[in-house]
């Protein structure tokens, strides 16, 4: 084998100890309201398009979330029988499920999503211009590799 690999210059590598830094901070703060980290993606994405007047399936919170499909029906069952979140039949699509929080899944998304905004503001200690740079370089990252 003919490669060359130095930790210090792998963006690869950089950008996956930093992702496991921030994820382990968000799973130490999730820990206390007993939920996981994609169980948040999950509400949070149930919210936003719940607010949004949109129905929520799984395939919304998959293409929102980019949580594979899989994934997310194995959650998705353990937060039902949680009483995180109500899943009822899709009157226009008996193959679809729509789902919604319930009033226990509100009220710990209320306390987790200010905790979680918080280790966000305090991992991503950038000034107002270097987050608005990270964002871009972030947003077309996602755009170039989602087509």
């Amino acid at each position: 084998m003919d490669f060359e690999f130095s930790k210090e210059k792998s963006i690869g590598l950089l950008f996956w100890q930093s992702s496991m830094l921030w994820k382990r901070d968000i799973n130490k703060t999730l820990v206390n309201f007993d939920i996981t980290h994609t169980q948040y993606v999950i509400l949070a994405v149930i919210f936003h398009l719940d607010k949004s007047g949109e129905k929520t399936t799984q395939k919304k919170i998959s293409n929102i979330s980019m949580i594979d499909t899989m994934t997310i029906s194995k959650t998705v069952r353990l937060m039902q029988t949680k009483k995180l979140i109500e899943r009822t039949e899709d009157p226009q699509d008996s193959r679809a499920k729509i789902m919604k929080i319930t009033i226990t899944g509100m009220e710990i998304l209320e306390k987790a999503i200010p905790a979680v905004e918080s280790i966000d503001k305090n991992f991503f200690m950038l000034s107002n211009k270097e987050l608005g740079n990270f964002m871009d370089l972030m947003t077309k990252l996602k755009l170039h590799n989602s087509q």
